[in-house]
């Protein structure tokens, strides 16, 4: 376990003990050029995601190296920030794109080692297009929900994007039984189609808490503390949702005064409102709309 800097964010890196096993069962099997060359290659596509990821501000809180990868924890609530979101999933599969480009200039203008350069290449190829089948847990699930969220808001598309993977979930999980049971398909196909199947239900379970559990987060690193710093956003009525949660910082807790035309302030949202708002409603809500919501429930209580 370690420590490393991405800007002036302290990212923990940890490295599963696995990894020293896998290593030597490879060398010992005569593969651990082509498991080192996969290895690497999942190591900087999920790096990728990370460095986009501090690029917008969230929190990389972990990066764990295991024998098949590595996975990076994000904390701050990327799923209700559509842009970001969208951004951090697509760096995956552009990165692993650009490592092969990359290999194919070489391949085609020095001299590596032609089997081992080719392999490289092909493994990074079939990463990306992997990767971007619209289906959690793969990247291109996260994209799908973030260009639906645009539309709908978050727990719409959320609900949308589980659905499709659990369809190509149980389509691949029945061609890759047809396929094994007439010898023509690798078996990988069902084992991959139940994953999709069990992490689509998984981010389904997770989805409902998904503003919750954002700004738990917040409160319960600054309320250690002994008190709550907060971040006061002013802003007219007519401005999208999405856009001001955007700007909120991921380290305070956010307070947005809606100020009308005549410069009085005609109420105030608390970051929890904001972000159920956006959920609810999708981010092209304006706050105005969310400041009366707000009003009539507060009203209804008393």
């Amino acid at each position: 376990m370690g420590e490393a800097s991405m800007g002036q964010m302290r990212v923990q890196i940890t490295v599963d003990p696995l990894v020293a096993v896998f290593a030597v069962l490879y060398a010992l099997a005569g593969s651990l050029w082509q498991w080192a060359a996969v290895f690497a290659s999942l190591i900087v596509h999920e790096v990728a995601h990370a460095v986009v990821a501090a690029g917008f501000g969230l929190r990389v809180a972990e990066v764990r190296i295991t024998p098949i990868g590595a996975a990076v924890r994000i904390d701050g609530g990327i799923e209700l920030r559509a842009e970001a979101e969208a951004a951090v999933a697509m760096a995956g599969p552009m990165t692993s794109l650009v490592l092969a480009g990359a290999s194919y200039i070489l391949l085609t203008y020095g001299k590596p080692d032609i089997v081992k350069t080719e392999f490289f290449i092909g493994a990074n190829v079939v990463l990306a297009l992997l990767n971007l089948v619209p289906a959690y847990p793969l990247d291109g699930g996260r994209v799908l929900r973030a260009l639906l969220a645009e539309r709908m808001g978050t727990s719409r598309a959320t609900r949308a994007a589980v659905g499709l993977s659990r369809w190509i979930g149980g389509l691949a999980i029945l061609a890759g039984a047809v396929g094994a049971a007439t010898g023509v398909m690798n078996p990988l196909a069902m084992a991959m189609g139940v994953l999709i199947w069990i992490e689509a239900g998984r981010e389904a379970r997770a989805a409902p808490y998904a503003t919750m559990r954002s700004i738990m987060r917040k409160w319960a690193g600054l309320s250690g503390q002994g008190f709550v710093p907060a971040a006061l956003v002013a802003a007219v009525p007519e401005t999208r949702a999405g856009a001001v949660l955007g700007r909120l910082s991921g380290q305070e807790f956010g307070i947005v005064s809606v100020v009308g035309p005549n410069g009085r302030e005609i109420g105030r949202l608390s970051e929890i409102e904001l972000m159920d708002g956006v959920c609810a409603r999708g981010p092209d809500v304006d706050l105005g709309t969310l400041v009366r919501s707000v009003r009539s429930m507060r009203g209804s209580k008393h």
